[in-house]
């Protein structure tokens, strides 16, 4: 019965495993798996999560290749490991009816199916964890030194996969030290266990201290208790009320109170507990969050889940008469019901969607590669790698240009890049065309120079989204010329003050109106506000309008430095029948009552400034 649990878990991992494109995360896996082992350790040192995943998958593609299927295929060798390894935990406390229901539950999951199915190391890190769950409950039944030196070696392993490893290694070693603390010769090996853990994850973090020593390139506002138990519940469990029912399954696991169970609810509370508090108090800036990066929470409690359901189909099964003892676990199925019903909506949703969720970078490349011309170049930003992969597998001749890979805030910057881009690839006597992948644009280019600068200096010819990439395409003349701002000063309640402004006319009727106005935070600010940009017909009638936060939620202007004007770029689309004189007034908001800041300008108060005027023939 398991053999045949993990054959259907199979077929359902593998199923169309090559034809979703990948994405923006995959390529830069495959980025790294490509590069020298020296050169990856340097690069993942700086990264989000440490080396072994990439190495594994350098040493794998030189065997099996660098197709989709093949890039994706370690996932879902670790996804499969990661069910058997559930099944035999759940099997162990609570029978084997408990572990086939686990891997059940497992195989309804749209949550755990797309992260099998994902050239990414979280299905690693989840076997990684439940391999050491094992180890350990190995120690605890006999505590030999090999055991220890197994346990030790896949703790590091789940850590160096990703550094959220570190959570479930640290339950655990704590409950090893608990359990060891009786006997003499068990304290020594755990101790000797510890020492070599920390021999082994050492080095790493060392070569990598830099890592934890600065906030990231972009920060997002500080984690909370609620948001991150939130985002745990709706992210593993997708749908209204789902979590709810899987938090009401997986108690029911201790309605048998033996010793494993206790050690199951202890380690996957703890585990939990020690995740949610590091990133709460030590890491609320440093540290970003996803359920993804918590995977192994949600291996540890679709086990409760199967054993929940074995125990309660055991006791239904105790109350009819003449049912065999061993078959009420298996009446645990009917429980598994009602979550299967309530995920069938989101698991039939990935299972036909062809991309499975993912965007569609391949058809965004062939898209391009179909029109781009001699002379033209592409540039995609942020450096997208998921890019650079379709784009050398369809062999395009034109070269294809990796934009800045961390925040630009300087204008210069950004004309700098465009020039000496141009000096490389565009023609000297005509115009440059250039194509635009945009994925998270707001990361790199927060303030929207890229997009100012060529707007300012050409148009668009025209866009198209590709999910949630955006392949653009533009007709330049350079060089380059930056955005004259006119002073206009204003000042919004003592906290924000308006340093200039920059109008980029439409040149004809339906192209954009590039607005670039020049913030500067002179105060404390409480939260971030929201920004409106209204365009006004002559009876102060609303024609047109852009609202957004300032400049963007990942770097939101409460962070900005004290009294530094920062020139912010936004477009804004315009009905295509407008013609005459417009005006085109600004101002700032609160983002949850929606009242407007107050703005005082010239000695007048009042709740936005005009900017400018829009004069169309």
């Amino acid at each position: 019965m398991p053999i045949a649990w993990l054959v259907l878990l199979t077929a359902i991992s593998l199923n169309r495993l090559h034809i979703p494109s990948l994405w923006f995360d995959e390529g830069w896996s495959w980025h790294l798996a490509r590069m020298p082992i020296p050169e990856m350790l340097r690069t993942t040192a700086a990264d989000r999560s440490p080396f072994l995943y990439y190495l594994l998958l350098h040493l794998w593609i030189r065997i099996a290749g660098e197709s989709e299927f093949a890039l994706r295929w370690p996932s879902v060798a670790f996804g499969l490991l990661t069910a058997a390894l559930a099944g035999r935990i759940a099997a162990r406390g609570w029978g084997w009816p408990a572990g086939i229901l686990t891997m059940l539950a497992m195989g309804l999951s749209p949550f755990w199916l797309y992260y099998v199915q994902e050239a990414r190391m979280y299905a690693m890190l989840a076997a990684g964890a439940l391999a050491a769950f094992e180890g350990m409950e190995a120690i605890l039944r006999k505590p030999t030194s090999l055991r220890f030196l197994i346990w030790t070696l896949l703790a590091a392993g789940t850590i160096l996969t990703h550094y959220y490893g570190l959570f479930p290694a640290a339950a655990m070693a704590i409950g090893l030290g608990l359990g060891s603390a009786r006997c003499s010769g068990a304290r020594r090996r755990w101790a000797a266990s510890m020492l070599g853990l920390l021999g082994l994850i050492g080095p790493w973090l060392i070569f990598a201290r830099e890592r934890f020593v600065r906030p990231e390139d972009f920060l997002r506002p500080p984690a909370t208790l609620l948001g991150i138990l939130s985002a745990l519940a709706h992210g593993f469990w997708p749908g209204e009320g789902t979590w709810l029912l899987a938090a009401i399954l997986a108690p029911a696991a201790l309605l048998r109170w033996n010793a494993f169970a206790r050690r199951w609810a202890a380690l996957t509370l703890g585990t939990m507990a020690l995740t949610v508090a590091t990133l709460v108090t030590v890491f609320p800036r440093f540290a970003l969050f996803h359920p993804r990066y918590g995977i192994f929470l949600w291996a540890l409690w679709v086990i409760g889940i199967g054993g929940g359901a074995a125990r309660l189909g055991e006791l239904l099964g105790a109350r009819i008469p003449g049912l065999p003892r061993r078959a009420g676990g298996w009446i645990g199925a009917l429980f598994l019901l009602p979550l299967g019903a309530m995920l069938l909506g989101p698991w039939w949703t990935w299972w036909a969607d062809p991309g499975r969720g993912r965007d569609p970078y391949r058809e965004a490349v062939a898209h391009v590669a179909r029109q781009i011309r001699p002379g033209e170049a592409a540039l995609a930003l942020r450096a997208n790698w998921a890019v650079l992969y379709y784009w050398n597998r369809m062999g395009i001749s034109a070269p294809l240009l990796m934009g800045p890979a961390s925040p630009v805030w300087e204008e210069e910057a950004v004309r700098t890049w465009l020039e000496d881009a141009h000096r490389r690839y565009g023609p000297p006597d005509r115009p440059w065309r250039l194509w635009f992948f945009g994925w998270q644009q707001n990361v790199v280019d927060p303030l929207g120079l890229f997009d100012g600068l060529l707007l300012e200096n050409g148009f668009e010819v025209g866009g198209q989204p590709f999910g949630s990439l955006w392949v653009a395409y533009y007709e330049t003349w350079p060089p380059f010329h930056g955005r004259p701002l006119t002073p206009r000063k204003a000042d919004f309640d003592g906290k924000v003050e308006l340093r200039g402004v920059h109008l980029r006319q439409p040149r004809w009727p339906g192209d954009l109106l590039g607005v670039t106005l020049a913030w500067a935070r002179v105060g404390p600010i409480p939260r971030s506000p929201q920004m409106f940009i209204h365009v006004l017909d002559p009876a102060g009638r609303l024609v047109a309008q852009q609202d957004g936060p300032l400049p963007n939620d990942l770097m939101p202007i409460s962070t900005w430095p004290l009294d530094h004007p920062f020139p912010v770029f936004t477009r804004v689309i315009l009905p295509r029948d407008l013609h005459g004189l417009y005006r085109i007034r600004v101002g700032l908001y609160d983002p949850r009552s929606g009242a407007r800041w107050p703005v005082r300008v010239d000695g007048s108060l009042g709740d936005g400034v005009e900017v400018g005027v829009l004069e169309i023939p």
